[in-house]
């Protein structure tokens, strides 16, 4: 299986930062979190064991917070399933 990868980089309003945080807590609590951006599309199903690294510093001028969450892949997902034509793609775990 190739890498796949979406990247949001970019300057923008704190709402709209709060409403990707609140849809990736969304994502997480339902099992499976699906980032898209433009044609790239990722899907993470995270396992139930994560790995979490917070990071915060401050500057004379610059704040940062800086998250990341990591896990392996449960083995048996790789038997999954999956049946499109032209339209979404239904997947049987």
């Amino acid at each position: 299986m190739g890498k796949n990868k979406v990247k949001i980089d970019g300057t923008m309003e704190l709402t709209q930062v709060i409403s990707y945080l609140e849809d990736l807590v969304g994502g997480l609590k339902a099992g499976s979190v699906h980032v898209q951006l433009g044609e790239e599309t990722v899907v993470l199903r995270p396992g139930n064991i994560v790995e979490c690294e917070i990071e915060v510093s401050q500057k004379k001028d610059k704040e940062e917070l800086t998250l990341e969450l990591c896990w392996k892949k449960d083995e048996k997902g790789s038997d999954t399933v999956k049946i499109s034509t032209s339209g979404p793609t239904i997947e049987i775990t």
